[in-house]
C-alpha cells in the first residue's frame, strides 16, 4: 500500500511540474513573443514615419 502511495505521489508531483512548465512555455510563445514582435514593428514604422516627416519639412534651398 505504501509503495502505491509513493508512486502516485511522485507521478502527481511530476505531472504537476510538467504542466506548470508547459503552461509557462505556452504563455511565452503565444503571448509574450507576439507582443515583442508587435512592439518591434511599431518602433520600425515609427522611425520610418519620423524620417518621412523630417524629409517632408526640410527646405530644398
Amino acid at each position: 500500500m505504501k509503495n502505491g502511495f509513493k508512486l502516485g505521489l511522485a507521478t502527481g508531483v511530476l505531472g504537476s511540474a510538467l504542466a506548470a512548465l508547459s503552461t509557462g512555455f505556452g504563455y511565452r510563445k503565444f503571448v509574450q513573443a507576439p507582443k515583442k514582435k508587435e512592439q518591434e514593428h511599431y518602433e520600425e514604422v515609427s522611425k520610418a514615419a519620423v524620417r518621412k516627416s523630417v524629409a517632408a519639412h526640410q527646405s530644398r534651398f
